[in-house]
């Protein structure tokens, strides 16, 4: 009888994985297939994920001016730990597999946030509502829109961490503890805050030893990041962009000296819109009225889990990027990956049994309401509902040919010919050594379009005209003309631009 009823419960949380999987699979798919991911960052992330698969140091084409080195942008080794998985999925997927990797992670970190919830409730049921609510809460949709970022997959990991942390398994603990805090320069701050709360939550003194150990090995690592790692793969001429924090100071001391003497100011710009434009009013309300339905308010109740949300949520709102502030792109991802584990630990001990079922079927029930809501309409800027919202016919929708386009493409340019193309192109063909975003053609032998298709950087019209430039330039070869599609060939091509 216990048999049989195990069986059945492992039959329903593995077809709820799957429901997922299969929710997050035709997501990234059909986006990609679609033409509806982007150079950056997807065609950044294919170049360098297979130049290290093949040991090689990714020198990044895709950006412009293009990169010595992948680390320029960040100081992050998360690709190049994950790039030996190129020769398992690549075979299969092709330029979808960091997709496929990345989902694959996300459904990982629901299920190590399923094992520690029956692990500290031993009760299926809240653990399933747990790996429910996981799912469903808006950050993970919005980062898929995003196509592939390493810090999807690092947070992705933080379940497992706080699982093996729990069973005192403190070598592998460490493990996940290193690859998260190698992923960004953001990672390490946030351990910080991740080895305070632990130290306030364990009550065992080798628990609180091995955090307060690893929010000093990430303050150490923090120190070496901003004074080795990022001054030396740190291009003179391309200044490291990562600090955008210019309310609170020109560099990270003089931020943390801000913030400290003066906090009144610092809460209230975490608050209202610190742009002086307008125009983004209500972006960061947005976030805080998402975060509190998705469970958020339930963190009152026992609001020592709030403090690893500290450095996230100021990480957003304190940064120059109104982008950053609101329930945009990847920009949730850290929150949304700890937040179920958070509100379900904060909560285990109130009420009765019942009143817990009661409390976390509504739970999921608004989480899923706010993160449909958010699908439809929201007031973060540049929300496309065509990468996001399956709920929409849009989603399932595209004007053009995509198998017919993709065809074309492979007959008229070899695999390694080097290649300039349009933001939706580029992710397609990165599998190479010289490919770049059109206006910047550099040494490019074949040029390819999609008329109606992401101009950027170029308005449309700019757009248009420097295409017809080849059009009516003898050195270049139509050599695909079928609408949308245009592909120009030059074997000769030294730069025009």
């Amino acid at each position: 009888m216990i048999t049989e009823k195990l069986n059945k419960q492992k039959i329903l949380f593995w077809s709820f994985f799957a429901l997922f999987g299969v929710v997050y699979t035709m997501q990234v798919v059909l986006n990609h297939y679609y033409f509806r991911t982007y150079a950056l960052d997807y065609g950044f992330y294919n170049q360098a994920f297979w130049d290290f698969a093949h040991f090689r140091l990714n020198a990044n084409t895709v950006f412009e001016p293009p990169l010595g080195n992948y680390f320029q942008v960040h100081p992050a080794f998360t690709l190049p730990l994950l790039s030996p998985l190129y020769w398992l999925f690549n075979p299969f997927f092709g330029t979808y597999s960091l997709l496929i990797i990345q989902n694959v992670f996300i459904l990982l970190g629901g299920y190590g946030t399923y094992l520690l919830v029956i692990r500290k409730t031993d009760d299926f049921w809240i653990a399933l509502l747990a790996f429910i609510h996981y799912n469903v809460l808006w950050g993970h949709f919005s980062a898929l829109a995003a196509d592939y970022i390493d810090a999807t997959v690092v947070s992705s990991t933080m379940p497992w961490f706080f699982l093996l942390f729990d069973k005192k398994k403190f070598i592998p603990a460490g493990i996940v503890f290193l690859f998260v805090i190698t992923c960004k320069e953001n990672m390490p701050i946030w351990f910080i805050f991740v080895a305070l709360t632990l130290i306030l939550t364990y009550r065992d003194r080798t628990s609180r030893l091995v955090a307060a150990g690893l929010g000093i090995f990430s303050l150490l690592y923090l120190v070496l990041l901003f004074k080795v790692l990022i001054p030396g793969f740190e291009n003179p001429d391309l200044k490291y962009w990562g600090f955008g924090y210019s309310a609170l100071g020109d560099n990270p001391a003089e931020a943390i000296q801000h913030i400290f003497r003066h906090p009144i100011e610092t809460a209230r710009q975490m608050i209202e819109n610190h742009s002086g434009d307008p125009e983004f009013n209500g972006i960061k309300i947005e976030f805080y009225i998402v975060f509190l339905l998705s469970g958020g308010v339930l963190l009152l109740i026992r609001p020592v889990y709030l403090i690893m949300f500290i450095p996230l949520v100021a990480q957003k709102m304190l940064n120059d990027s109104f982008v950053r502030w609101g329930i945009m792109g990847f920009y949730s991802i850290e929150i949304v990956s700890v937040l179920t584990l958070a509100v379900f630990l904060a909560t285990r001990k109130i009420g009765g049994t019942a009143f817990r079922y009661i409390l976390y079927a509504l739970l999921c029930i608004s989480t899923i309401r706010i993160t449909y809501l958010k699908m439809q309409e929201r007031t973060a800027k540049y929300y496309d509902e065509r990468k996001e919202n399956f709920f929409s016919a849009v989603f399932y929708q595209t004007e053009n040919n995509a198998g017919k386009i993709r065809k074309q493409i492979e007959a008229a340019v070899p695999e390694n010919a080097n290649v300039c193309a349009m933001q939706d192109i580029v992710p397609h063909l990165a599998y190479r050594k010289d490919i770049s975003v059109f206006p910047y053609v550099r040494n490019a032998e074949y040029l390819i379009f999609l008329l109606n298709g992401n101009p950027y950087p170029l308005k449309a019209d700019e757009y248009m005209s420097r295409i017809e430039r080849y059009v009516n330039d003898p050195g270049w070869e139509e050599v695909v003309n079928d609408y949308p599609l245009v592909i120009f060939h030059n074997s000769s091509f030294t730069g025009m631009e």
